[in-house]
């Protein structure tokens, strides 16, 4: 699979009900969970709070201006998504994301 980048992170993307599915290959290791992250990142502008690990879990939530969202990596479920919070609906969340 293609390596998210800051550049091509958008194809990553697909919006499922509630969630947005992050469609990238699990990261095998923390400091590749934190690149991922910084891709994401760097690529739609917003900033990483302090992040939460687990021992089969990372989420860090994703600020930029007053959308905020949670990024979660699972590694039991092999799955990596964006769940909106606070009063951040999906449709903003993702045109957000969409617009880099």
């Amino acid at each position: 699979m293609q390596q998210l980048t800051a550049q091509t992170y958008r194809a990553f993307l697909h919006k499922q009900d509630d969630i947005i599915l992050v469609n990238a290959d699990i990261p095998a290791t923390p400091l590749k969970a934190r690149q991922l992250v910084d891709a994401l990142c760097d690529g739609s502008g917003f900033t990483q709070l302090a992040p939460d690990w687990g021992a089969d879990r990372y989420q860090v939530m994703l600020v930029k201006q007053d959308i905020r969202c949670l990024l979660c990596i699972e590694w039991l479920c092999e799955a990596v998504w964006l769940e909106p919070t606070g009063t951040t609906d999906i449709h903003r969340l993702w045109h957000t994301l969409q617009a880099g």
